[in-house]
């Protein structure tokens, strides 16, 4: 019977939401392909290149401490099955 009432405890902290080094790098890639594409207005630069600036340290600090991370602006790894294709306004003219 204790086992019953241990088993719904276990499946919700194996479902507990989280963030990876590789999400938080997505999301520096992001806002800045965003900032490129002129979709963020003047006003909302700051608090945007904040969270940026933010996003940036952690990536870094964690990099520090032997961690494997790929930071935005260094050499692109293999692309894999879930990275994007570019679209037809990225890829230049033959």
């Amino acid at each position: 019977m204790t086992e019953e009432n241990q088993a719904p405890e276990t499946q919700e902290q194996e479902q507990a939401p989280g963030l990876s080094l590789n999400d938080i790098s997505a999301a520096v890639q992001i806002i800045d392909v965003a900032t490129a594409r002129g979709a963020i207005r003047g006003e909302e630069l700051l608090p945007v290149g904040t969270v940026r600036q933010r996003f940036m340290a952690f990536l870094e600090h964690a990099k520090e401490q032997g961690q494997e991370v790929n930071l935005p602006g260094d050499a692109p790894s293999a692309p894999t099955e879930g990275d994007a294709v570019p679209s037809e306004a990225e890829v230049p003219a033959s």
